[in-house]
This record gives C-alpha cells, structure tokens and sequence, in this order.
C-alpha cells in the first residue's frame, strides 16, 4: 500500500497555493498518493501517513489559519512525519538574516509539531490582486512587485523530502 500524503496549505492570493500544488506534482512523480487541499477544506487527517503544510508570511507570521490547522491536529501530526513550507517576498535575496526571519514565522507551529524538514520560498506580489489594506502596507514598505517563486528549487526540495516522509 502506498502512503497517501497530505499537502495543506493557507494562501491569500493564490501564490503558496502554487507552491503546494508543485510539491504535490513532484511527490507523485516520485510515486506517493497526494493530496493537496486548502487548510479549510480538511475534514481530517486520519487517512494519511503523512503532512506537509505550507502558509504564506504575513507580517512576519504564518496565515492564522495555517497555525490553527497544527494546533487543532496537532497530536496527529506529532505520530507522522510533518514538513512546513513559508512563502514569502523577504526571501527573495535569501540573505541570512531573511532565511531566519522566514523561520522565525514557523516558531510557533514548530514547537507544537517539530517538523522532518522546512522550505523556504520567495514569492510573488501583484499589487493589482492585494485588497486595499495590503496594497497600503506594500507600499509603506515599498514591496517589490513581480513573481520571484524559484520553482526549480520548489521540486528540488520535495524531491529531497520524500525520502524523509516515506515510511520505512
């Protein structure tokens, strides 16, 4: 029987939505059974063998959503291999001090479910899709606009991450 894994995510405006549904692609290619859904749509989580969650970072935090889904399954999770993805502009130059902030939106999550493993992706902005609230915000901090999703380190690391959610 083969694993069935879980790709879950929150998205705001479709990028972290993207991201999940290439790792989900890359995790079939490598022959697992994959699902990949919206955080919100979840009804449960006992016919998977493992989980991996992404969410993109909003001021300087996971979606809410994305950290209620780990506390509200977390004892689940904490039986199965769990990995966390974060989708965000800062790290779009990877500067160590970006890489750090972008885990540092995972704290929390992490200390309720320690993951096998972590992604981090730079992401994309189209100030034309961002509610007026947002768009404000990525003008105060004068956000560059434009797609800067690598996916060629997406399948990269979801390659790398099946052998550490496949059961032996």
């Amino acid at each position: 029987m083969t694993d069935t894994i879980l790709v879950a995510y929150a998205t705001r405006y479709g990028s972290t939505a993207e991201v999940a549904e290439a790792v989900g692609d890359e995790l079939r290619k490598a022959g697992a059974e994959v699902d990949v859904q919206p955080i919100d749509d979840i009804q449960g989580l006992s016919r998977y063998q493992a989980v991996i969650i992404g969410s993109p970072i909003y001021m300087g935090k996971w979606l809410p959503e994305a950290q209620v889904f780990v506390e509200r399954h977390q004892q689940y999770l904490r039986g199965i291999p769990v990995a966390y993805f974060a989708v965000g502009l800062t790290v779009a130059g990877a500067t160590p001090d970006a890489i750090r902030k972008a885990e540092a939106s995972m704290g929390q999550v992490r200390m309720l479910v320690n993951p096998v493993d972590i992604g981090i992706f730079p992401g994309r902005l189209e100030s034309s899709r961002l509610s007026v609230a947002d768009r404000a915000i990525t003008k105060l901090i004068r956000a560059k606009t434009g797609d800067f999703r690598d996916w060629e380190a997406v399948r990269a690391w979801a390659q790398a991450l099946r052998p550490k959610i496949a059961r032996a």
